[in-house]
């Protein structure tokens, strides 16, 4: 399906309440644009610009040096903002993990969107045939009734979708468990006319967790080796099966090197984080929590970003520009204990960089954009699920 056959998104269709949703977000927020860093109400969301720039050109290079494509996850930054730049950039599509993400991406003007996690339930079922109509939508799936579900749906609403087989290589999520299975699936979506298979996806994200270098290289070449040669034995049979999606920022100099691979998944590296950065050299911390020092005592510093502000998953917040980690992080809080030289007093403002980027976003409403330590530009964190009914409704009428 050709990207003029599409519908394009309109301010009087179902784009409408993304951009309602824009200018509620302007209208709370806009007055901090031209503000100092300094001069935010924390706890802020925000986003070194030229970092994030570096950052995208990091990986557009690596990618077109290894010959394959990117299309990066946005469950990462939930920004349709950003997810333009990347496409810009040379992105040839995002990915994102929910409907209500894809919806967002569509009605900013995305045409490409995979969803890496397995749409089940009628309700989300009929959303994601609906979406279908408004781009290329790709899912993924690993159980043959899912399969039929979609599909019915699919011929009810008159749209289609292309589809990879989810393979699991090693996490022990969600993924057929066996070549044999991954085939079933494949010959049970090309029995299906309004679905395209492309071939699979492959998340290697177990070996992302394993700290030795060495053994992360031999882990994801292992786990891409058998993608390779399941994606090999459903092409044999389904032509239209070349597509292996796979990686994330932690592997993205293994996966994306694999020969078997042909599409990135990486989202990370745009802001990088604790977690990430003890995995991959060569990216910058582009995305930070300003936060407030609330209290000292003696040699304890607390700020006033704990749990509810910072993404903890993985490894401990720390502060930008220092050695300083947290020892204890609340819902309000982040605890640290300081050297009695350290001169921190109560009021001044902080940077914390997230133990995880991805958890982090999602706390926040907005993202300020930032550039020589001044507020240039808002960015919209869109949406965080289902409460997002204005999408659908338009989608009903579209």
């Amino acid at each position: 399906m050709s990207q003029s056959e599409y519908q394009t998104p309109s301010k009087q269709d179902w784009a409408k309440p993304l951009q309602d949703y824009r200018e509620v977000i302007f209208q709370q927020y806009g007055d901090n644009i031209g503000k100092k860093l300094c001069d935010l109400v924390t706890p802020a969301l925000i986003l070194d610009r030229r970092v994030l720039t570096q950052n995208i050109k990091k990986m557009t290079t690596a990618v077109a040096d290894a010959n394959i494509v990117l299309r990066p996850h946005t469950k990462v930054q939930k920004s349709t903002d950003l997810a333009q730049i990347q496409i810009e950039a040379g992105a040839v599509g995002v990915t994102v993990s929910t409907i209500w993400e894809a919806a967002a991406m569509f009605a900013s003007g995305v045409h490409s969107v995979l969803v890496a996690n397995l749409v089940v339930g009628q309700s989300k079922i009929d959303s994601l045939a609906l979406i279908a109509k408004h781009g290329e939508l790709i899912i993924t799936v690993d159980n043959l009734q899912n399969i039929d579900d979609i599909a019915n749906a699919l011929k009810k609403h008159g749209s289609k979708v292309s589809v990879l087989i989810d393979l699991d290589v090693g996490m022990e999520r969600c993924g057929a468990r066996s070549s044999q299975e991954a085939l079933r699936l494949a010959d049970q979506v090309a029995s299906h006319p309004n679905m395209l298979l492309i071939g699979i996806q492959a998340y290697e994200g177990h070996c992302m967790l394993e700290p030795d270098p060495d053994m992360r290289v031999s882990l994801a070449n292992k786990a891409m080796n058998y993608a390779g040669s399941v994606l090999e034995l459903i092409a044999a049979n389904h032509p239209s099966a070349i597509v292996l999606s796979a990686g994330g920022t932690g592997t993205y100099n293994i996966t994306g090197k694999h020969p078997a691979v042909t599409e990135l998944q990486a989202g990370s590296y745009v802001f990088m984080d604790s977690f990430h950065g003890n995995l991959v050299p060569g990216f910058e911390i582009s995305l930070t929590v300003l936060s407030t020092v609330t209290a000292r005592h003696e040699n304890r510093i607390i700020l006033d970003a704990g749990r509810k502000s910072v993404g903890i998953d993985f490894a401990p917040p720390k502060i930008k520009n220092s050695e300083l980690v947290a020892s204890f992080c609340a819902e309000e809080h982040a605890i640290f204990d300081v050297n009695s030289k350290d001169e921190f007093a109560v009021g001044d403002t902080v940077e914390l960089i997230s133990g995880y980027a991805p958890t982090t976003v999602n706390l926040h409403d907005v993202i300020f954009l930032i550039e020589d330590d001044k507020v240039v530009n808002l960015w919209p964190v869109f949406p965080r699920g289902p409460q997002d009914k204005g999408f659908l409704n338009a989608l009903q009428n579209s």
